[in-house]
């Protein structure tokens, strides 16, 4: 289904409202809480949410969608009620400033995570794994209580940073290899996907962890206004996949994507944060069902961008590095060659640093291409 827009006028860039950013300061060192500026709400012909639902539901989007951690049409969600937030350093809420009392902290399963200021992000404490072999699950791991939350309470102090126009997106930590790497370290996490001796361990806690995290979004999905799930889960080095995609079908796809479905059925849209070079494994993406990925330069966009049409996988990608010495022009060109490359495409604009011109070519231009398609 396509749709009908009206053509493009200059007041669609003034500025209705504001909303705080959503970006967890603490990914980025030394900066200030109070000197994160608000992010701006545009004066659109319909908002952001729908402009991206509309976009992943298959239809002709009334704009290229921008996604990412800020300044874009997404509000990133990570509210402090989830033990894992915290300890990672990534609240991202409607409640007050937070202060992150100590680097190391205890999250979900007992897990102790350690904040490195100087990469922006957090770590389990390697070299002392809670499980060393995948048969002892059962007798080791405590499962969180989520009866004991205050869900309630969660939906009541958020209403107000989740009552925007933007595409609202509840970030969860951990997927299901990065959860099995918190629980086992890496190199014993790799081993039991692969080890007959183990897989059947793995495939029953798996199947457990998915009706916990189904759990989770239920109840987040009844007290909040949420669009869309994102997961983490990174499934690749620099140099290629963690395992192989025959591995990721048999002990993965059929865990995660009932989650997926699950997700679509309450009308929600999918985001499998994934990082590495993992251009082997996107006809397992496409198997879950995963609405949408911002694959890492590595990968091989134009192989991956072949394999996803005609199915429901869109990429956020980034536009090749702009000079800081271009002119304002040769930065509109760059986004106008960056709507002319894609705008046919299953593609998204994303980028951890945005330029502000960039941005509002890139909205214009496509807005053009994109009316009465």
């Amino acid at each position: 289904m396509n749709n009908s827009y009206p053509a493009f006028d200059s007041s669609e860039f003034e500025v209705i409202s504001t909303h705080p950013s959503s970006i967890a300061v603490s990914m980025i060192p030394g900066a200030d809480p109070a000197q994160m500026p608000p992010e701006p709400i545009y004066n659109r012909p319909i908002t952001p949410r729908e402009n991206l639902r509309r976009a992943l539901s298959g239809e002709t989007p009334c704009w290229m969608p921008q996604t990412g951690w800020a300044f874009c049409d997404v509000n990133n969600f990570r509210p402090r009620l989830i033990p894992d937030n915290y300890a990672t350093h990534l609240v991202l809420d409607g409640e007050d400033t937070i202060e992150y009392d100590s680097l190391t902290k205890r999250g979900w399963f007992g897990l102790d995570w350690v904040f490195v200021p100087q990469a922006g992000g957090a770590t389990v404490q390697p070299g002392h794994p809670l499980i060393t072999d995948m048969n002892d699950w059962e007798k080791l791991i405590q499962w969180p209580d989520l009866d004991a939350l205050d869900w309630k309470g969660m939906g009541e102090k958020n209403k107000s940073y989740l009552d925007t126009p933007q595409f609202n997106e509840l970030g969860i930590l951990d997927g299901f290899w990065e959860r099995l790497i918190s629980l086992m370290d890496v190199s014993g996490a790799a081993m039991a996907l692969i080890d007959e001796d183990q897989q059947d361990a793995v495939k029953a806690f798996f199947d457990k962890y998915a009706d916990f995290l189904i759990d989770y979004i239920r109840r987040a999905k009844e007290v909040c206004a949420i669009d869309g799930i994102l997961i983490h889960d990174d499934w690749g080095t620099q140099n290629g996949p963690f395992f192989s995609l025959d591995t990721a079908r048999e002990m993965l796809v059929p865990y995660i994507k009932r989650v997926v479905d699950y997700i679509h059925s309450e009308g929600m849209f999918y985001e499998q944060h994934s990082c590495g070079n993992c251009t082997k494994l996107v006809p397992a993406y496409i198997e879950i069902g995963i609405d949408f990925w911002n694959p890492q330069p590595m990968n091989d966009i134009e192989a991956i961008l072949k394999q996803c049409r005609g199915t429901r996988l869109h990429l956020a990608i980034d536009t090749d590095p702009i000079p800081e010495t271009a002119s304002e022009e040769e930065i509109r060109q760059a986004a106008r060659d960056f709507v002319s490359r894609y705008k046919d495409e299953n593609v998204f604009f994303t980028s951890m640093t945005p330029n502000p011109i960039f941005l509002q070519e890139l909205y214009a231009s496509s807005r053009k291409a994109y009316k009465d398609r």
